[in-house]
């Protein structure tokens, strides 16, 4: 990636414009691992300045207090700016989006020292049975923090990563791939992902839940299970959503017809 490229500089050769991203989906590959370097290695407060230091190319030559001098790179040669704290504070606001997940899925296009290339950002065409292992294995890290989960999670979003270990970066990386799916499929079926506050109290085990969606696309026909689990995960949670909007309805006309 060349790091000027969001750097655009007028004929006399001063800065008139630093483009930054607003959202993970405006990232190119290599700067995700830029941003997530920087999210595993640098102080929470620091964070935005850096990110906007890596993506423009800035260079810092003096801190003033007040105002800093910054040196950019167009082409061979070397310009400076002057920019006001005021004025970075207000510049790295677009930055601000890093601070939340959201729901469009981002990913590291490849994983790994044997660069296993990645399923689809929002796993389309993996199985459901794939969908399953990962939910459950996500639910595991999130109980325990232990990250052989997510090295479990990693070779199935990474097919053939065979990696022992994950860096900061990665575990990172993988962790925020995980929850904007969690919160594209919950906007996507929003029947079947229902919000917290809707479940119950005694809110069902993994197994539980997970035996419930295989019970819900097969019938109850275990000779349906090899069938179910080969199927594309959007296709099932779009089943399990219907099925879902449905036994919703029913519940509605039952207590209508009750009361």
């Amino acid at each position: 990636m060349n790091r000027t490229t969001r750097v655009t500089f007028s004929a006399d050769g001063s800065v008139v414009d630093v483009s930054l991203p607003t959202s993970w989906s405006e990232l190119s590959d290599n700067e995700l691992q830029l941003v997530f370097n920087i999210l595993a290695d640098t102080p929470q407060g620091e964070v935005p300045a850096s990110i906007f230091m890596k993506l423009s190319g800035a260079k810092l030559k003096r801190d003033y207090g007040t105002h800093y001098s910054l040196s950019f790179t167009d082409g061979k040669k070397k310009r400076r700016a002057t920019v006001s704290a005021e004025d970075l504070a207000e510049l790295i606001k677009p930055l601000a989006f890093v601070d939340e997940p959201g729901a469009v899925p981002v990913r590291f296009s490849h994983l790994g020292s044997g660069k296993a290339q990645a399923v689809n950002a929002q796993l389309h065409g993996v199985p459901f049975s794939d969908y399953l292992r990962l939910e459950n294995l996500y639910q595991g890290f999130i109980t325990t923090h232990d990250e052989k989960a997510l090295l479990k999670a990693a070779a199935i979003l990474y097919p053939g990563f065979r990696d022992s270990t994950l860096s900061s970066a990665e575990v990172l990386s993988i962790v925020n791939w995980l929850v904007q799916l969690k919160n594209l499929f919950a906007a996507q079926f929003p029947n079947f992902f229902r919000p917290a506050a809707e479940a119950s109290i005694d809110a069902p085990s993994m197994l539980e839940i997970m035996n419930s969606q295989i019970r819900a696309l097969t019938g109850g026909d275990v000779t349906k299970e090899k069938e179910v689990f080969a199927i594309d995960c959007w296709r099932a949670l779009t089943e399990l959503d219907a099925k879902a909007l449905e036994a919703e309805e029913f519940k509605r006309q039952t207590a209508n017809f009750n009361s």
